[in-house]
C-alpha cells in the first residue's frame, strides 16, 4: 500500500519526489530511455529535483543523450548526469553498456534502477533485432533483463548499505499487457494467433473492438507484440522480488497511463474515434512519470502487498492474471536465460 493515499493520476513526480526527498537526496538512480520530451526525462528530473546525486541516463542516440544531459544539467546543476549509451535491441550492446557502468568508479553502487525504455512499432510489419529476436520481445524484455542481470551487482552494493526495500528496480510496463500473455511455444512471434495454445492466444476481442480494428488479427499484429512484452515486463519485476527481495531488493511494475509523450503524439493522428475520448485523460510527462517515482521510493510498498501499480497506487485489478502469476514468472525467466545463452 502507498505511504500517500491521496496521491492520483493527477500526481506529478515531482510532487512524488518532494515527498520522499529524504529517500532520494544522495543516491543514485539508472534510467534507461531518457530522450528530451519523454517519461524518461521526467522521471530523471524527479530523481534531480529530489536531490539524487547522480543520475545515470542512456539512450541509443549519442546526439539525443547529449541534448538530453545539456538540459538536464542545466535545470539541476548539484546533480550529475552520466550519459551511457544504451542499445537494447543489440544484446552485444547491452552486454557493452552494462560492463561500462560496472568498471566505472564514479559509479559505486545503483539505488533506483527504472527500466523505462520500450518501443511500439504500432501498425509495422515484424521487425527482428540484429540477434534475429522479435523487436518488441527483445528490446522491451530481454534487453532489460540482460541489463538488469548484468547490474546486479552494483544493485546489490547498494542494498549492502540501504536499509532493507530502499533499493528497487523498477520495471515500466503498460496496460498493453492486456492484450496478450506470453506465447511459451512461439515466444519470437512467427506463427499466426490461431495456431499457439488456448492459454496463448491473445485477448483480441476487446482491444480490437476498442481501437477500431479487424475482429480476427492479422498473422502478425505489432500491438499483441508489444502486449506480450509488456506482459514479461511484469512477469520479470514478480520473478526478481523470489530473486532479491531477501536482500532488500524490490521490484514492482507498473501502467504509466496514457501520457502526452513523443510517442503519443505520434499515435493521436492514427486513434480511432472510439479511442479519442481517451484525449480527455492525457496525463503531462510529469504526471506520466509519477507512478515510476511511487514504485521507486514509496517506503510503503512491499511487494507482497502486490507489483503493479497504476495512478500511484497498487492495483491487482488491472494486473491481467498471466502478468502476475509467478509460476509464469519464472518460466519467463528460464526461458529468458535459455535464449541468452543461445545468443551471446
Amino acid at each position: 500500500m502507498s505511504s500517500a493515499m491521496d496521491f492520483g493520476a493527477k500526481t506529478t513526480a515531482f510532487e512524488v519526489a518532494q515527498t520522499f526527498s529524504s529517500r532520494i537526496a544522495g543516491k543514485t538512480a539508472l534510467i534507461t530511455g531518457v530522450t528530451l520530451g519523454s517519461i524518461g526525462d521526467a522521471t530523471a528530473r524527479a530523481f534531480a529535483h529530489g536531490g539524487a546525486e547522480t543520475v545515470v541516463i542512456t539512450g541509443r542516440d549519442n546526439t539525443k543523450l547529449s541534448t538530453a544531459r545539456k538540459a538536464l544539467t542545466e535545470a539541476y546543476p548539484k546533480t550529475r548526469f552520466r550519459p551511457l549509451n544504451l542499445d537494447l535491441s543489440s544484446l552485444k550492446a547491452v552486454q557493452k553498456a552494462a560492463e561500462e557502468i560496472l568498471v566505472d568508479k564514479n559509479v559505486l553502487q545503483i539505488d533506483f534502477l527504472v527500466a523505462n525504455a520500450g518501443r511500439n512499432t504500432f501498425d509495422q510489419p515484424r521487425i527482428e533485432t540484429t540477434d534475429g529476436i522479435e523487436s518488441h520481445f527483445g528490446a522491451n524484455h530481454l534487453g532489460h533483463h540482460l541489463f538488469v542481470k548484468q547490474l546486479l551487482p552494483k544493485i546489490r552494493a547498494a542494498a549492502a548499505k540501504n536499509a532493507p526495500g530502499e533499493t528497487r528496480i523498477v520495471v515500466v510496463s503498460s496496460n498493453g499487457s492486456m492484450t496478450s500473455p506470453i506465447r511459451f511455444s512461439d515466444w519470437n512471434y512467427v506463427k499466426a494467433s490461431n495456431d499457439v495454445p488456448d492459454d496463448e492466444k491473445p485477448n483480441w476481442g476487446p482491444y480490437a473492438a476498442l481501437c477500431g480494428l479487424e475482429p480476427e488479427p492479422a498473422s502478425f499484429e505489432a500491438n499483441i507484440a508489444y502486449g506480450q512484452s509488456k506482459t514479461a515486463n511484469v512477469l520479470m519485476a514478480v520473478h526478481l522480488n523470489k530473486l532479491s527481495a531477501g536482500e532488500g531488493i524490490y521490484s514492482f511494475s507498473l501502467h504509466p497511463g496514457f501520457v502526452e509523450s513523443n510517442g503519443v503524439k505520434d499515435f493521436i493522428p492514427k486513434m480511432s474515434d472510439t479511442l479519442k475520448p481517451l484525449l480527455n485523460q492525457i496525463k503531462t510527462l510529469e504526471q506520466g512519470a509519477a507512478t515510476s517515482l511511487v514504485a521507486a521510493v514509496d517506503p510503503g510498498l512491499k511487494p507482497e502487498g502486490g507489483v503493479f501499480l497504476v495512478d500511484c497506487q497498487v492495483n491487482r485489478e488491472m494486473c491481467p492474471s498471466w502478468a502476475c502469476d509467478e509460476g509464469a514468472a519464472e518460466k519467463l525467466w528460464q526461458l529468458s536465460e535459455e535464449i541468452l545463452d543461445s545468443k551471446l
